[in-house]
């Protein structure tokens, strides 16, 4: 491959929405090892390939909604239900579909501050103190639109699948962990019959990650055809399922080693109790830039879709990059509200409620009603 192809691959817009994806999905608990504790490690070796079914699921709702955002010019979801649903019903659907955005932004958008805020205090920062800077860097990567936010996104992935990684190898060369005792050990969760259990938890997962669509949504303007559509939801697939097993294997091999790893009442942040046992503090810092890059990423995705949906609420502000920082500072202040609720509790019921939610108004329909009309088109 010659070298103009190599930059045309990575100037590519798919990936760029492939990055809006993983930023969205990054953010919220995951770069922490939160999420991956609570769905997947306590279920054992096999809870390690989970993720490969959840993602299956987001992924599926993910190209049916945007290819038809693409295709339809409804990147605002709004115009989106009104096209797909009808007059009639669309407006209760849009009223369905703001319930569910506002619950993710609290769910999703609290996850991504607090996460960031328990990783920060260790280095002496307030929760505030983490909080507004994130507030207005996202409000400035969301004023020039969805070619600035998918730019951004993606150098911003790539530098987050790095350090994933990074982590990952260092933890293997020079951790003290146990792979064999994990394999040998019973699952952290004692629940019966436990692949059952480990199956349903992936699968609300990732309902619960199908409302990133709304943020995938709001850059589908940039892709050019069903084929880009393809090629963003396939990249963000496998990017985003060797991210997610890499930090679970990597978690999984210190459940024996690290106690209550995977009890985030008490380990807040896991990746953070795994780096403690390294003794290579240059590597916290590292994290501390992971951290930080993934909760951008994932905010400036909520932040535009709300742009997206809310500016005709807005209009009466005329200047745009105004308008849209407005709407951006009260997106990311209702997460900041959510993030009061507590990590623990946003995990453990917060996830649980839009995962219910949106496998009833989001997933069911995206794999029905957005798809048969998809293939009428």
């Amino acid at each position: 491959m010659d070298s103009k192809k190599k930059q045309s691959i990575f100037a590519s817009s798919y990936l760029g929405v492939a990055s809006v994806w993983l930023g969205g999905h990054f953010g919220p608990g995951f770069a922490t090892g939160a999420f991956s504790v609570t769905y997947y490690v306590k279920y054992g070796w096999f809870g390690i390939l989970m993720p490969l079914l959840a993602m299956l699921v987001t992924g599926g709702v993910m190209y049916y909604m945007t290819e038809y955002a693409r295709s339809h010019g409804t990147t605002n979801y709004r115009p989106f239900v009104l096209s797909c649903y009808g007059e009639s019903f669309g407006k209760i659907m849009g009223i369905v579909y703001d319930v569910l955005f506002l619950a993710t932004v609290m769910c999703a958008g609290g996850l991504a501050f607090s996460g960031e805020a328990n990783v920060l205090m260790n280095f002496g920062f307030s929760y505030w103190g983490a909080a507004i800077p994130t507030i207005i860097i996202s409000a400035l990567l969301c004023l020039y639109g969805s070619k600035l936010l998918s730019m951004a996104s993606k150098y911003m992935m790539y530098a987050i699948v790095c350090v994933v990684l990074l982590i990952t190898i260092l933890s293997f060369a020079f951790g003290q962990y146990d792979l064999g005792a994990a394999f040998a050990a019973p699952p952290v969760s004692t629940a019966e019959p436990n692949i059952l259990h480990a199956i349903y938890s992936a699968i609300l997962y990732g309902c619960f990650q199908s409302t990133i669509a709304f943020n995938v949504m709001s850059v589908a303007d940039i892709l050019e055809s069903k084929e880009d559509t393809k090629k963003a939801i396939i990249s963000g697939y496998i990017i985003t399922v060797i991210l997610m097993i890499a930090i679970a294997f990597m978690l999984f091999s210190y459940v024996t080693v690290i106690p209550d790893l995977c009890n985030p009442g008490k380990v807040a942040v896991p990746v953070m109790a795994v780096l403690g046992r390294l003794g290579f503090p240059w590597l916290s810092m590292v994290f501390v830039v992971l951290m930080t890059l993934a909760v951008l990423t994932s905010a400036a995705g909520l932040a535009n879709a709300g742009c997206r949906r809310f500016d005709k609420l807005f209009s009466f502000i005329g200047n745009l990059q105004l308008r849209r920082a407005v709407i951006t500072v009260i997106m990311l202040g209702v997460a900041a509200i959510g993030a009061s609720f507590g990590m623990k509790a946003l995990l453990q019921k917060g996830t649980s409620i839009v995962g219910y939610i949106g496998i009833l108004v989001l997933v069911i329909p995206a794999f029905t009603i957005v798809r048969s009309k998809l293939n009428k088109d």
